[in-house]
């Protein structure tokens, strides 16, 4: 890995492998409750001392003293052929990932666009985040061989991270992380129905083998963001019981 990959990959994961990213990259599908004006947004997960937060170009941008005060910061790029376009950019901009999706069953020549993507990324020194869902009748797949599969996918195209849905339980999700040579972390997806169940899903997830975290709506439609960042900190960083994380929450 060429050094400013593994400057980069070192913002982004602490000393113990695993990272905790707030995902706030919803805005493009309009103004969600939580993050109705970012900059507060920002500002309450940025007390918490997330990890990094992955975002859009406009949020970076109009941000970025805000954004400054952590470890890292990932930026959403297109996942098409543009993508190119924009890893020069990041390198650039000074962002320490760029991260790409795919939607859909798994498909060899779908994902074959990740293949020019991860070279450019390493002619510029850029981690790559990979996140391939699987889909079933319009909604998460979380089926385990399925997510094996294209979480291999995206690692045999060039991921250095991969973030996913987690398959349900820790055995389930053990098999998934023993098939991928990178560091893997977890999707949030829909909002679960309590807080408990969120940190229940990360401890599984870090039992696992996981690398830790990457949630939008989990967090930042929490009651008390701040709160939620460090009781999922506590998890992936420091191995807590679900019970003792969630002492952060009171």
């Amino acid at each position: 890995m060429r050094t400013g990959k593994r400057l980069r990959m070192g913002n982004i994961f602490r000393g113990d492998g695993r990272t905790v990213v707030v995902a706030m990259d919803h805005g493009l599908f309009g103004p969600w409750p939580g993050i109705e004006k970012p900059g507060e947004t920002i500002e309450k997960l940025v007390k918490g001392r997330p990890d990094a937060i992955m975002t859009n170009l406009g949020i970076i941008t109009q941000f970025a003293d805000e954004l400054s005060a952590l470890p890292a910061v990932i930026w959403t790029v297109p996942s098409d052929g543009s993508a190119l376009a924009y890893i020069e950019q990041a390198a650039k901009l000074g962002v320490d990932a760029v991260k790409v999706s795919i939607f859909g069953p798994h498909d060899l020549q779908k994902y074959s666009i990740f293949g020019p993507i991860s070279v450019e990324c390493e002619r510029w020194g850029m981690p790559l985040v990979v996140e391939p869902v699987p889909m079933k009748e319009e909604k998460y797949d979380n089926d385990p061989k399925e997510v094996a599969k294209v979480a291999r996918m995206g690692a045999e195209f060039g991921a250095d991270f991969l973030k996913v849905a987690y398959t349900g339980s820790a055995e389930s999700f053990r098999e998934v992380v023993k098939v991928c040579p990178v560091p893997v972390t977890i999707m949030g997806g829909v909002k679960m129905e309590t807080e408990k169940d969120a940190l229940e899903v990360v401890k599984g997830s870090v039992d696992s083998g996981g690398a830790g975290v990457m949630f939008g709506r989990n967090i930042w439609q929490h009651r008390n963001p701040t709160a939620m960042v460090r009781a999922i900190s506590k998890i992936v960083h420091e191995d807590a019981t679900v019970e003792q994380a969630m002492k952060e929450l009171k």
